[in-house]
């Protein structure tokens, strides 16, 4: 078995065990009662609040391609966004690979240029994410580490006796250190350098490179800073507002929707599965629990503010495969011009 086949069947078993092991004790009743009884004026807020996010994410990207001397329409741009949305979905880490693609396809910007441009701002929303990660524990440091400690516990015993053996952590530093010889080795050999595999990777190493250095000629750097900020601004009212939308929630502080935002991200990071299925519900029920929710309800509203993400998310990125093709016959048809230039 291939191993992206082998990733993605693993993905799917973990979101179906999380999700199994989330919602085996919750009434199927208890969920279809949740949605019924959620106010639909707060919910067209979160679509709204959904559309701005991908659109200051477009944004966004459009700044960091324009450093590499490509000008997508901002359409165009939006329309690859959420190709790739729809995309991650359905494979994890599928995302970024599509909506380079998508784009390649429609406004002719090499992936592996397109690829840097989305490296650099990955590791922009890394840093985003740390301190959104340090905003956190200053206002709700008590309730994060009580979710910490309830989180680690079932595992303190394995931790415990891995930590009693440093062998097997030995061994592993030894094998990196000794792959990491060999693989020196045969860089140093002129025979593997100029193979015509190794230098068609070097090459698109270099346009990655290019790709994410390109954030350093931002035409407008105070711009993407704003967007950046913007686009994590949306995301913490996404989730705020849609506990206005369920009853049990309305009472639930702004710390709360910054906890679950922090934590969801963490967790999305470290587990990837399809749309955070499975992942999301069983980390933000535990969040929802700290903040006075029994473990019935905190599934149920977890799996209720997931599914109403996930609803809208597919929605607009769905859009995009059906403007794609039209976006592609557009680039491709001749112009008048063109027309007389072949006959």
């Amino acid at each position: 078995m291939n191993k992206p086949l082998f990733r993605q069947l693993a993905s799917i078993a973990l979101a179906i065990g999380l999700l199994y092991y989330v919602l085996k004790d919750v009434p199927l009743t208890e969920l279809a009662r949740q949605f019924r009884r959620a106010n639909y004026y707060w919910l067209a807020l979160v679509g709204i609040l959904i559309s701005l996010y991908h659109l200051t994410r477009a944004l966004r990207w459009q700044l960091t391609l324009q450093a590499l001397g490509y000008r997508p329409s901002l359409f165009r741009t939006v329309i690859a966004l959420l190709a790739g949305t729809l995309a991650s979905m359905i494979v994890p880490g599928a995302g970024e690979l599509t909506r380079c693609g998508t784009l390649q396809r429609t406004d002719g910007v090499p992936i592996a240029q397109g690829i840097g441009s989305v490296v650099a701002e990955r590791v922009i929303d890394l840093v985003m994410l740390a301190l959104l990660i340090g905003l956190t524990l200053l206002l709700a440091f008590d309730r994060v580490g009580q979710y910490i400690v309830n989180l680690l516990a079932p595992l303190q015993d394995r931790f415990a006796l891995f930590s009693r053996s440093g062998v097997l952590a030995g061994v592993l530093v030894m094998g990196l250190a000794i792959l990491a010889g060999i693989l020196y080795g045969l860089a140093r050999q002129e025979v593997i350098r100029q193979h015509t595999l190794t230098r068609r990777l070097l090459g698109i190493g270099r346009d990655v490179g290019q790709g994410f250095m390109g954030i350093r000629q931002l035409q407008q750097p105070g711009l993407f800073v704003t967007l950046t900020v913007l686009s994590n601004v949306w995301v913490f009212l996404i989730t705020y507002v849609l506990f206005f939308a369920s009853p049990q929630t309305t009472t639930l502080p702004p710390t709360a929707a910054l906890t679950v935002l922090t934590v969801s991200s963490l967790g999305g990071l470290a587990v990837p599965t399809q749309g955070g299925l499975g992942t999301y519900h069983f980390l933000v029920s535990r969040v929802l629990m700290l903040y006075g929710l029994n473990e019935t309800g905190a599934v149920i509203t977890a799996t209720f503010l997931h599914a109403v993400q996930m609803g809208f998310s597919l929605l607009l990125s769905s859009l995009s495969f059906f403007i794609l093709p039209l976006l592609l016959r557009q680039r491709h048809s001749p112009t008048p011009d063109q027309s007389v230039y072949r006959r």
